[in-house]
């Protein structure tokens, strides 16, 4: 085996590399700290509601809000996203985000002084609804036609598009190592808070203790979304989608609506979205049915994040990029991920009275299976978001200037489980509830989801995730059952030749 030699490195090439990239490693800082509250941070951080004085059933109410509005900011989107210059939008996002931002960062301090759940929610709501105004109106098909477009200016054809995904693979790759970084500096900010180890004191306001280190992440994150806007003002490049080179219209949205493709693809993603969601509930999951302890939990957390994102997305891009088909590879993944959710399902089993202490053998054996299953979700969910919108211009030839409108219009339909999962996961939190346990084992006011309320939760994920299957498997019948390349017909003249 060859050993790597550092004088055969060539740090010139390698800085190059990071040079010409930059603005895919700018829009991949972004894209970390946007989603961080409304997503990111609830991936690795157990219980994050109790930070700020809500039960579980009010923060996944403030996460529906979040996918109410976003629905109609993805048609909105899908006008002003081809309409305007990609860059103006991704900064305008950006700073709205930061006060948003800084709103968010209020609230621990607020709730200490109202002494009221409810207006704390209320303010959550509307912040989260600010959010998804910022996300998808503002920065998401943006985001994805600019990662689309770098470096592509001379570039023609197939070779164009399949361009696309080795720029989402190197994107993703520095979104998984940015978010690792953060992750592990809130992970070591939460432990060395009063609730663990108690070097990072909390702050007393009013007679009720704040989480100092949650406090701190959140102003970090805050900080750093600031700071990828002021990045992206000097960095990224105006592409040529000048207003007057458009041709976007409302027409163009209907006739993208009326191509069964496109609903097609859109459930398709959905299914892979599904899978998500299902990592953020299986986080509680396993602090609270599984008892797995919290710092184990987050740092699980950030490797089936983050680590599995940067490991993977890098060469996964490249590998489908080679495949005759994505929306294939995007079938069998997403297949792959509903048996690992089915497992975590029936690990516990049916009882609703789970305890790994009742039998310590069979228990630490469930509770590991129950974080390597996590760990291998996340890796085949992070391989499938790589490549999730590869096949619109590369199978679906959907042409550039309809790109952000094509991306919203998918979003809409893909990401409606923002608003209905997340309102039904408030109301099967609602209903099947305990109360949570701190880390000594003593009762709190804080109510989350029981065992029972957790498994028809991932059910639900299950359900959806099937549906997925099913339509990308109908879409590519329909692409390639008269081509050479389909899978079929190759098994086909296989078994014939045998």
């Amino acid at each position: 085996m060859k050993k790597f030699n550092l004088k055969e490195f060539n740090f010139k090439i390698f800085f190059q590399s990071l040079k010409s990239n930059l603005p895919l490693i700018i829009l991949a800082l972004a894209d970390v700290v946007i989603m961080a509250i409304p997503f990111y941070m609830e991936n690795y951080i157990p219980n994050i509601y109790k930070n700020l004085g809500l039960d579980a059933s009010e923060y996944s109410q403030a996460g529906a809000i979040y996918g109410f509005v976003s629905l109609p900011c993805y048609f909105l989107g899908s006008y002003i996203g081809d309409k305007f210059k990609s860059k103006n939008l991704i900064i305008i996002s950006i700073f709205l985000s930061t006060l948003l931002g800084i709103w968010y960062i209020s609230l621990p301090i607020s709730a200490a002084y109202s002494g009221e759940s409810q207006y704390t929610a209320i303010q959550l709501y509307i912040i989260f609804a600010g959010f998804a105004f910022a996300t998808c109106a503002l920065f998401w098909g943006p985001l994805w036609k600019t990662v689309k477009n770098h470096g592509t200016e001379k570039l023609e054809g197939d070779h164009k598009e399949k361009k696309v995904g080795r720029n989402n693979g190197y994107q993703g790759m520095f979104n998984g190592l940015i978010g690792l970084t953060l992750a592990l500096f809130g992970t070591l900010l939460m432990q060395l808070g009063a609730g663990y180890v108690g070097a990072i004191p909390d702050i007393s306001i009013n007679g009720q203790s704040v989480n100092t280190g949650f406090f701190i992440l959140v102003v970090t994150y805050v900080a750093l979304t600031a700071v990828s806007g002021i990045l992206a003002i000097f960095y990224i490049k105006s592409e040529d989608d000048r207003p007057s080179e458009v041709s976007f219209s409302v027409k163009n949205i209907i006739q993208v609506l009326g191509n069964v493709h496109i609903w097609l693809l859109s459930f398709l993603v959905l299914g892979v979205y599904m899978l998500q969601m299902g990592l953020g509930s299986y986080v509680n999951y396993m602090s609270n049915i599984f008892l797995i302890p919290a710092v184990v939990v987050m740092i699980i957390g950030i490797f089936r994040t983050y680590v599995m994102r940067f490991l993977i997305s890098g060469w996964f891009g490249k590998a489908a990029d080679k495949s005759h088909s994505y929306i294939l590879w995007i079938c069998i993944g997403l297949f792959i991920g509903l048996l690992f959710i089915l497992l975590g399902v029936l690990l516990p089993g049916f009882n609703n009275d789970f305890d790994p202490t009742k039998n310590k053998t069979a228990g630490t054996i469930i509770q590991v299976v129950a974080c390597l299953n996590l760990v291998l979700l996340g890796g085949v969910t992070w391989a499938l978001v790589t490549i999730r919108w590869s096949p619109l211009g590369a199978e679906l030839n959907v042409q550039n200037q309809n790109y952000a409108a094509a991306i919203n219009v998918v979003s809409v339909i893909a990401f409606t489980p923002d608003a209905f999962f997340k309102q039904i996961k408030a109301a099967i939190e609602s209903k099947y509830w305990m109360y949570l346990k701190d880390e000594n084992g003593v009762l709190t006011d804080t109510k989350v989801a029981s065992q029972q309320g957790n498994q028809i939760i991932l059910g639900v994920v299950i359900g959806f995730a099937l549906f997925g299957v099913i339509s990308g498997i109908i879409l590519y019948i329909l692409l390639y059952r008269k081509s050479d390349k389909f899978i079929f017909r190759k098994k086909q003249k296989f078994v014939q030749n045998i």
